[in-house]
């Protein structure tokens, strides 16, 4: 009996004892693992969560970039359609004032040849020179003609 409380006591002292402080030890670095693995989940959730915050705010503001893009488009377009109608409408005026003007000289082309045929006309009908012939019957004649 002796051998054994003597064999208990050199058992607790060199293998017990550094067996139970081997554990002890194990035991807090486990928990401390443990401990740093729920604050690296919780450091982990918060950063999905911020992520997700970012993400959902770059997407409003590229959303907001897109439609602003968008309205800039369509007013270039408005722009550039305003801008050809007017341009259209430039031609048009300048044809149609163009035109006018063609008009109004080949009127007084027509007036003119008008006055000299009937000049000669009327100077081989009266049978006298054009230079003797009476200006206001031939001025008559073309203001009928200029109702015409």
């Amino acid at each position: 009996m002796v051998n054994f409380a003597i064999l208990l006591l050199v058992l607790k002292k060199f293998a017990y004892g550094p067996l139970l402080s081997m554990l002890h030890e194990r035991r807090k670095r486990i928990a401390e693992g443990l401990e740093a693995a729920e604050a690296s989940q919780k450091r982990l959730a918060e950063a999905d969560a911020q992520k997700a915050s970012i993400l959902a705010d770059a997407r409003k503001e590229s959303l907001g970039i897109v439609q602003q893009g968008e309205q800039l488009a369509k007013e270039r377009v408005r722009f550039m359609l305003d801008g050809g109608q007017k341009q259209a409408g430039d031609i048009v005026e300048e044809g149609k004032a163009r035109a006018a003007e063609e008009k109004l000289k080949m009127k007084e082309d027509v007036w003119r040849e008008s006055t000299a045929f009937l000049t000669k006309a009327l100077g081989k009908i009266v049978e006298k020179s054009p230079e003797t012939l009476d200006g206001v019957l031939i001025k008559g004649v073309v203001e009928e003609l200029k109702k015409i």
